[in-house]
């Protein structure tokens, strides 16, 4: 998918911020949940998935998560963490955002990961 400017200039940041004096190993997990059909509730506490299956042996960077809505990037779901020891998954909570079904999660880590548009509904 391509990037937005915003999305761009974040992940640039991001990563420059997060490159130590040490190499790192680049690992760029595939986003697994939220997917396409994937609906959160605002408010509920959700997990953000991604496979771990081509993860290298030592990786050595953090990972953020953000929201986006139509590859704009809105606001940060979480905090830093340490990516590799997440062991695929960290729990964000839905914010209080306006309905919808073009929103996005992005990873951050080596690289911006974009994962496919999904919803965003209000609990009835």
């Amino acid at each position: 998918m391509k990037f937005s400017a915003s999305l761009l200039a974040s992940a640039f940041t991001f990563f420059v911020a997060s490159v130590g004096a040490a190499p790192s190993t680049v690992w760029d997990p595939t986003i697994t949940s939220p997917i396409m059909g994937t609906v959160w509730l605002v408010g509920t506490a959700v997990n953000v998935t991604w496979s771990t299956a081509d993860q290298p042996s030592t990786v050595s960077n953090v990972g953020q998560i953000y929201l986006a809505k139509d590859q704009v990037q809105l606001m940060a779901l979480s905090g830093t963490f340490d990516l590799a020891a997440a062991n695929g998954f960290h729990t964000v909570t839905v914010p209080d955002v306006v309905p919808g079904d073009d929103y996005e999660v992005v990873l951050f880590g080596d690289s911006g990961n974009i994962g496919p548009s999904f919803v965003i509904a209000e609990q009835t």
